[in-house]
Parts: C-alpha cells; sequence; structure tokens
C-alpha cells in the first residue's frame, strides 16, 4: 500500500474515533512497526495527529473539517439538536442562525410565523428560500471551507441589529469556554451573542472537551444546546 493511502486511513480512523491504538492501526494498514512509526511520524509533523502512549490522537487544534465533510456526520445528534433548537423560536423574532452543519438542522424545524432570519452561512440559502422565510445574508470575506461569510465588514452590518434570539456553533466547549477554530469566525459569534437577547450554542457530545485557541464566549454568556440537554 503507498505511503499516500495508508495516512489517509489513519487519519479517517482519527476522525471517527478520535484515538486509535498503534495495534489497531497496524491491524487496518497491514504493516510493520517501523513502517506505521514512519506514518505517524509524518503525520505529526505536519501538525496532524499527536503521538501519545501505545498510538495517537487528533490534534484538534489543527483539523478543521470543511461543511461538506461536517453534514455527513452525526446526522441524528444535529438533527435532535436543530428541533429541539427551533422550538425556542417564537412568531415575529429576529434571529441569527450561524454558518454550520448543526444550525442547518434547525431550519427545518422551523414553525414560527413571520420571522426574520440573519445569517452568515451560504449553506443555509436553498432551505431557507424553501421554507419562505424573510432572510437577510451578511457580507464579508467568505471562507469556503465552512462556507462562512466573516470580516470587517460583516461585523460592521451586525451592529444594525438586536436580534431576539441567535443559534451559534462550536468546534468545542468545556466548562469553562465555547471554542471554534478560526479567530474570525469566532469574533463574528462573540459579536452575535452580544446582539442577542438570548443565544444558544448547537453542539454535540463529541465536542465537548475538545479546545481550540480561539474562544467564542464565556459557558456562562450562552446556553448550550445538546443532543441530551
Amino acid at each position: 500500500m503507498i505511503v499516500e493511502k495508508r495516512l489517509d486511513l489513519i487519519m479517517d480512523a482519527l476522525l471517527r474515533e478520535k484515538k486509535v491504538s498503534n495495534k489497531y492501526l497496524k491491524d487496518l494498514l497491514k504493516t510493520s512497526d517501523s513502517t506505521l512509526r514512519r506514518d505517524l511520524d509524518l503525520l505529526e509533523d505536519a501538525g496532524k495527529i499527536k503521538r501519545v502512549h501505545g498510538g495517537a490522537i487528533l490534534d484538534i487544534r489543527a483539523d478543521e473539517r470543511s461543511f461538506y465533510d461536517n453534514e455527513k456526520t452525526k446526522l441524528r445528534e444535529k438533527k435532535l439538536i436543530g428541533k429541539k433548537a427551533a422550538s425556542f423560536i417564537k412568531d415575529k423574532s429576529l434571529v441569527y442562525i450561524d454558518a454550520g452543519s448543526t444550525t442547518s438542522e434547525l431550519i427545518d424545524f422551523i414553525e414560527a410565523r413571520q420571522i426574520r432570519i440573519v445569517t452568515n452561512g451560504l449553506m443555509h440559502i436553498n432551505k431557507l428560500v424553501a421554507k419562505g422565510l424573510d432572510t437577510i445574508i451578511l457580507g464579508g470575506k467568505l471562507k469556503a471551507k465552512t462556507m462562512a461569510t466573516t470580516g470587517l465588514v460583516a461585523m460592521n452590518e451586525l451592529e444594525n441589529f438586536s436580534f431576539d434570539l441567535a443559534f451559534v456553533g462550536a468546534n468545542g466547549y468545556d466548562d469553562d469556554y465555547f471554542y471554534t477554530a478560526d479567530i474570525n469566525e469566532a469574533l463574528i459569534k462573540r459579536k452575535v451573542i452580544e446582539l442577542s437577547d438570548k443565544a444558544f450554542v448547537l453542539a454535540d457530545r463529541s465536542k465537548a472537551h475538545n479546545f481550540y485557541h480561539a474562544k467564542i464566549c464565556r459557558s456562562d454568556e450562552a446556553i448550550l444546546i445538546g443532543e441530551d440537554e
């Protein structure tokens, strides 16, 4: 098996499991100890993984999956979260919906009438149009990987709004903070939370204790909605 294929298989396993043993990888790749060590060294040098005793873990601070990869994962959990989130939306509300695959699911469950949606998520457009929802798209710099607009233009446009509710996504959270992988997206999320009467973070339990350097807000500044909340 060529090295590129082995590296892809290792990363796929880590994206699923977060941590894998050397024995598991040897069985998966059908390779020797020395070859596995070289493969893991390559991935660690590239900042993709961290070596730990007996195996490897995903370096989550270096990893950010695209929207199109994320929308295929944990779909059941995201639908549960989306349904719970949509139940908070009342008629005639001004609602912010953040870019992201989990926030996208709540759109399907919106039943409130005469609401207006503001979003920086270009992936939401088709769903919002199909439901006939009054929608404002924030301008700004497009981040192709997450299909989100960010930057100074988006920040300035947000100053025109005072939201009843905001629903934002996160890459990780712990007892103290909610986190994301990109400081520019973190700034948008933080500003939205400041401008909202009530803010929710939508995140399934796999995001728990995932640390990233970009803080969104303190854990007491927004309400977590997970599949078990």
